[in-house]
């Protein structure tokens, strides 16, 4: 068995599911499982920024045939 480092991510209740399905040559092996913080910074690198999100993403609907609806009437006041 060799050493792999998964990350994960708290959920909203506090709790940490992890599911890490190692192969049946493993089966009935103890292992040490560490929980440890990760800096703010080293997440950021693992992360899509919301704007490159947008970036990369935007217009791909574009050849759908989507239209936009026309501006409804103002009410007269």
């Amino acid at each position: 068995m060799s050493t792999i480092q998964v990350h994960s991510r708290v959920g909203d209740d506090g709790v940490l599911e992890v599911r890490i399905p190692l192969g049946a040559a493993d089966a009935n092996t103890d292992v040490v499982v560490t929980v440890a913080p990760v800096k703010s910074a080293e997440c950021q690198s693992t992360k899509e920024p919301w704007a490159d999100f947008i970036s990369n993403t935007y217009g791909s609907c574009a050849g759908l045939g989507f239209e936009e609806p026309a501006d409804l009437p103002l009410p007269n006041d």
